[in-house]
């Protein structure tokens, strides 16, 4: 299965999908201008519980999939996935050093992945019993995250996946392009069908994910960017546009809550690039490391060569995007050495033709 192939199913699981014949309508907040001046580039922080595993992508390898097993891919089941939160111990997470080497090599913001759709929240949510409240006595990465970022000097930008598939453990397919058995739950176990969702459970999700996005933009004060990772749209907006901008007046917003298309700007070209110039803001999500997915694996050591990340930067500088670049911290929280020379190989070519 082709990367293209791979980000299409994804996308199509989790309710990434275009809005025929809307548009995009960019934020004309003075305090979100800074993001329509590309090349703006952003570190992409993929980080969570799968790391402990160092064999597992986050959220994804929780999943059934014959394509994943055939590759010698990871694979968990989710409760075994899940346990992994037990083990979690970041004694070595100090976003400072990271960001730090970012914004020498001329980045301008970051993205922390806050819950992926494995459902585990890196800080002390009020309203989840899957979070760093429940696992780490209540240390807040997030809080670390965001304090490394004001004093480095990046704009702070909080990814946040609507779909939790801990909270919907019940009513979740957990087999993934499995013909043998299509229906799969926690212990991959094959099922008949897949329980239906009572409104009951929906409704809690609602009031769940709108107070989890208010406890992000209210406990951390000046927040420049929400990137959100699927949709429940078909259900009914667990929170809509106008509440986050009475929240962060200023916030910039992807286009990935509501579907493709409504949004501050385009943010579907994932792991690719567009073959023509886009009529819209936009930004690529690229995965900077070698190996494995978004997150850490055992041999996410090293990363892209310089050549290839130059021909990102150059097709955003040509067609006016911004470059999001992966990055994924091991278990303990640091960072593999072949980081800090590829963003500093990076920045030293970008200041090279700028002389």
């Amino acid at each position: 299965m082709s990367a293209n192939n791979i980000v299409s199913d994804q996308h199509s699981i989790i309710g990434n999908v275009a809005n025929e014949g809307m548009t995009f309508e960019r934020t004309t907040h003075p305090g979100a201008q800074w993001f329509y001046q590309p090349v703006q580039l952003g570190l992409f922080i993929h980080y969570g519980i799968s790391a402990v595993h160092g064999d597992l992508d986050i959220s994804w390898g929780m999943m059934d999939n014959p394509v994943r097993r055939k590759k010698g891919n990871g694979i968990a089941t989710p409760r075994e996935y899940w346990a992994l939160a037990e083990k979690f111990n970041p004694d070595q997470y100090n976003p400072e050093e990271w960001l730090s080497a970012a914004k020498d090599a001329g980045f301008t913001y970051a993205i922390l992945t806050t819950r992926h759709h494995d459902g585990f929240s890196l800080w002390p949510s009020e309203v989840s019993d899957f979070s760093t409240k429940n696992y780490m006595g209540g240390r807040d990465l997030v809080r670390e995250y965001v304090d490394a970022c004001r004093k480095v000097g990046l704009k702070v930008g909080f990814y946040y996946s609507p779909p939790d598939w801990h909270f919907d453990r019940n009513y979740r397919n957990f087999s993934q392009g499995n013909p043998e058995h299509p229906f799969e739950g926690i212990d991959h176990e094959p099922l008949e069908s897949i329980p239906e969702m009572p409104a009951e459970h929906y409704a809690r999700y609602i009031e769940y994910m709108n107070a989890q996005v208010r406890e992000l933009l209210t406990n951390y004060g000046h927040i420049d960017l929400l990137w959100f990772d699927g949709s429940v749209k078909d259900l009914g907006p667990a929170i809509t546009i106008e509440e986050i901008r009475s929240l962060q007046p200023h916030i910039v917003v992807n286009d990935r809550l509501w579907g493709f298309g409504i949004g501050d700007y385009c943010s579907q070209f994932e792991c690719g690039l567009p073959k023509e110039k886009p009529d819209m803001p936009w930004e690529t999500c690229q995965i900077w490391h070698v190996g494995g997915g978004w997150s850490y694996v055992r041999n996410a050591d090293k990363y892209r060569k310089l050549e290839i990340t130059m021909n990102q930067y150059e097709t955003c500088e040509k067609w006016g995007g911004n470059l999001l670049l992966n990055i994924a911290p091991r278990g303990d929280g640091s960072v593999p050495e072949a980081y800090y020379t590829a963003v500093k190989e990076f920045g030293e070519a970008l200041k090279a033709r700028k002389q």
